[in-house]
């Protein structure tokens, strides 16, 4: 009897976990993708309240890239003004990584007081 009880107990508390990592996923919105759609890497950044996830990205030096946004609480938007890049929506950009280096990007639709370090980085091996 007390073996049952400790099974049940145990398969509740795994539950229980399981939810609060899924809603923790939900609320947070990780869902950040990567996708490869016949010659163009599609990467989808979410973007959020003062970050971006992923806030890193590499590719490759010549890789077609499709670089898009996934607003979470508000507009947001990202630029890499070295590369001409600016993008505002799910629609995303594309471009051809024609040179290597690291390339900072920032969001570029003020966003309240966390702004300023809205941040990450691009880079092209």
């Amino acid at each position: 009897m007390n073996k049952r009880k400790i099974i049940i107990a145990g398969i509740a508390v795994i539950f229980v976990v399981t939810a609060i990592l899924l809603l923790v996923n939900l609320k947070t919105g990780i869902h950040a993708s990567v996708v490869n759609e016949g010659n163009v890497r599609e990467i989808t950044i979410d973007a959020k309240r003062f970050e971006f996830n992923p806030n890193v990205i590499k590719i490759k030096e010549g890789e077609a890239v499709r670089l898009k946004i996934n607003n979470i609480d508000g507009e947001h938007g990202f630029s890499i003004p070295e590369l001409g890049i600016e993008v505002h929506d799910e629609k995303g950009t594309l471009f051809i990584a024609d040179k290597k280096g690291t390339f900072d990007f920032y969001c570029h639709h003020y966003c309240g007081s966390g702004h300023g370090g809205m941040k990450g980085v691009l880079i092209v091996e």
